[in-house]
């Protein structure tokens, strides 16, 4: 692409594309260390509704993705991870990738404030909706 067709390369969010590496790398990595290990083991994982708290904290801090990966080594519950990180589209916007991406192609910088004066909004709402639904499900069954 250097050679063929560099203004390509000029075009490329090349930090976005820094960020989105370097959350998966080093939270694997941040995962593994003993003081995280530690701290993770004293949250109470194998109960549902403490680990779709924690999914929907982690992921409005490191985003869902990157939240799900370090998840995943202290759980198993594949399906109350996946409520907890899909509801995180909503709330910051650090809580998804695909929300940084669109807000930092809007052409207006305030889209950021109207983002978030819809969204954080609609994060509590999606939370206790996912949570009711994740009651129920428990009481249904495996």
């Amino acid at each position: 692409m250097l050679l063929l067709r560099p203004r390509v390369l000029t075009r490329v969010d090349w930090g976005l594309l820094l960020v989105f590496v370097l959350m998966f790398i080093d939270l694997r990595l941040i995962a593994g260390l003993d003081a995280v290990r530690g701290a993770m083991g004293r949250l109470d994982l194998a109960e549902p509704r403490q680990l779709y708290a924690v999914g929907i904290a982690a992921s409005q801090l490191v985003s869902n993705g990157p939240a799900t990966i370090a998840l995943a080594e202290y759980s198993r519950d594949w399906r109350v991870m996946a409520y907890a990180v899909n509801v995180c589209g909503f709330g910051f916007a650090v809580g998804s990738l695909a929300n940084l991406i669109a807000l930092r192609m809007a052409p207006d910088a305030r889209a950021w404030l109207s983002f978030h004066l819809y969204a954080v909004p609609c994060l509590l709402v999606a939370t206790a909706v996912g949570c009711a639904l994740l009651f129920v499900l428990r009481l249904a069954g495996p």
